[in-house]
């Protein structure tokens, strides 16, 4: 009985690997084209909006909003964002190396890219003033590029992940 199950196995093996049939997708009429690569806010999981961000004036800590490039990159990445909303730039809030008007940041290309969990990403770090009034700061992504060229903004190329609102709460006396 042994000898019967035995030869079966076999035979079933060695069915299995001469079936083996190598398919070329163009072979069958499937053309396949690569996704575009993007930046974006970051947003856990598959989700399409970003909560806002809400930093108050009288905290110490600055509050940061993080840039991807979920498909990677060979090279360094070159953000660039512009500022709106109420918020004045100076007066309620600065973000490192920006103006009055916007700034970059660079996402760098690096061997470990997903030392925080996430794909090569860098931040945007808004601090809040201490005279800061109630008001709202929008971050939006305008452009992005590297050694490759330019690159798609917004989740795909999108509106989605493109901005998002930064909520500036007063310090309370």
């Amino acid at each position: 009985m042994k000898k019967i199950v035995y030869i079966i196995l076999v035979a079933l093996v060695a069915g299995f690997y001469s079936c083996e049939t190598d398919y070329d997708a163009e072979d069958q009429g499937i053309t396949l084209t690569d996704l575009p690569k993007y930046v974006a806010f970051y947003v856990a999981g598959a989700g399409s909006t970003i909560a806002d961000v809400d930093v108050d004036a009288g905290s110490d800590t600055d509050d940061a909003v993080n840039v991807q490039i979920p498909g990677g990159t060979l090279s360094d990445v070159t953000v660039n964002y512009t500022f709106s909303g109420t918020a004045v730039y100076g007066t309620d809030y600065t973000v490192d190396g920006a103006s009055s008007t916007g700034g970059s940041v660079t996402i760098e290309y690096g061997t470990t890219p997903n030392v925080d969990g996430l794909p090569f990403n860098a931040d945007i770090v808004v601090e809040a003033l201490p005279g800061a009034s109630d008001s709202t700061l929008t971050i939006t992504l305008s452009s992005a590029s590297n050694a490759e060229g330019e690159i798609a903004v917004g989740r795909g190329g999108t509106d989605l992940l493109k901005t998002v609102n930064v909520n500036i709460t007063a310090a309370t006396p």
